[in-house]
């Protein structure tokens, strides 16, 4: 090199420009990339919407109380706790949100939105639901993306903007429905598209079903197949003094099968025969319909219509609910097909004598004169002196 400086004094030049070339080239690429994908961490406003509510930041000062009316912001990281007598509502800096109801945990994993106007990175809302019930709503991002995701023990479910979503955690597994928009759910390698008005079930260890309406049963053996342990079946005799039990028999009337609830030898004394099920589920919103839907046959009736106070139908079908002001009340429905003797029929519905016949009720909510928002129970039952009646199934559909 000394030898030669000439030489020595081109390859300097040359690393010089080379460098230069790099810096003049990095810089402004380094500068563009970092406003394309630069992301902020953002903050969730928490408020309690019912009760006292617990949240936890990832650092601070530990567990935070809120009573009813009470807000705060919460970094990534905070756990919020919803007891079975509270309820929350988380808000995004991109305005989508969560509403926590009874008996939730969550736990708020990211939140990130692009630092700067140019940026292409999605607005980015990471959640662990770790157990519960939440109801959220996806926001649309103008000139922007989202990347809204919400993580349980056995799915991750990718929620697209614009959407609602209803998302349920139990033992039994992850549900998800679709309200509005669309949803992909991931279990054990497989996912499943969630189109809207539709929901699928990841159970532990399972892949995703098959994506159908989002209508639920509320009922378990809703076609009243023994055994019947799912339904609690007893007799009432009412305080005139009777004696005679009724009966509820699987039976198989005209290739149907079915449960027969009769009496017989009742000597003029009340009696009902009843087939009860145990509900208490919340109606979560977004909630559109509920409706009962029955089909029944009445053989025999000794007491006319109703009976005397309308309350002795052969066949009567009682939905026991707690309305949006925490009041116990009960939607009725009774079925006969003769009333010789004029009695009152409040709440009763001639039909044909020993006849199928396929009942379904008003929408509910709709009907009712206070909103229900917790059904407790249902029974189905016959009553009266003597009666005859079938019941092939009950369904209590929430859509």
């Amino acid at each position: 090199m000394r030898q030669n400086p000439e030489r020595t004094a081109w390859f300097i030049l040359i690393i010089a420009f080379t460098a230069f070339c790099v810096l003049i080239v990095a810089v402004p690429l380094g500068i563009r990339w970092y406003l394309f994908n630069a992301q902020l961490d953002q903050k969730a406003a928490i408020e309690s919407l019912a009760g006292t509510i617990v949240v936890e930041p990832l650092a601070g000062s530990g567990p935070i109380p809120l009573s009813k009316g009470a807000g705060t912001l919460a970094p990534g990281g905070t756990v919020i706790w919803v007891n079975e007598t509270s309820e929350a509502v988380v808000t995004f800096a991109d305005n989508s949100f969560v509403r926590l109801y009874p008996g939730t945990t969550v736990r708020l994993d990211v939140m990130r939105a692009p630092r700067f106007r140019a940026g292409i990175r999605p607005f980015t809302i990471y959640v662990t639901l770790l157990g519960g019930r939440v109801r959220l709503g996806s926001a649309v991002i103008p000139n922007g993306d989202l990347d809204m995701v919400v993580t349980t023990s056995t799915a991750r479910t990718t929620l697209f903007e614009e959407g609602s979503f209803l998302i349920d955690v139990d033992a039994a597994g992850t549900e998800v429905a679709v309200y509005r928009s669309q949803a992909v759910v991931s279990a054990q390698g497989v996912s499943v598209l969630v189109e809207e008005r539709q929901r699928t079930t990841a159970s532990p260890g399972e892949p995703p079903t098959e994506a159908v309406g989002v209508a639920r049963n509320l009922l378990q053996n809703n076609n009243l197949r023994p055994p019947l342990d799912e339904w609690r079946v007893y007799n009432e005799q009412g305080t005139d003094g009777g004696k005679v039990d009724g009966f509820a028999e699987a039976v198989v009337d005209t290739g149907v099968a079915a449960v027969r609830l009769w009496r017989a030898g009742g000597e003029g004394n009340h009696c009902q025969t009843v087939l009860e099920q145990a509900i208490d589920a919340r109606l979560s919103e977004p909630i559109s319909s509920l409706v009962v839907r029955s089909t029944l046959k009445v053989r025999y009736q000794q007491l006319s219509g109703g009976g005397y106070l309308a309350s002795e139908y052969p066949l009567m079908i009682r939905l026991t609910y707690r309305d949006e002001y925490d009041s116990e009340a009960e939607w009725i429905q009774g079925f006969y097909y003769q009333n010789r003797d004029g009695n009152p029929t409040t709440y009763g519905l001639q039909i044909p004598q020993d006849r199928w016949y396929v009942f379904e009720s008003d929408n509910l909510l709709q009907s009712l004169p206070v909103k229900p928002v917790r059904i407790m129970s249902i029974r189905v039952y016959a009553a009266g002196w003597d009666y005859d009646s079938l019941v092939s199934d009950i369904n209590l559909i929430v859509e």
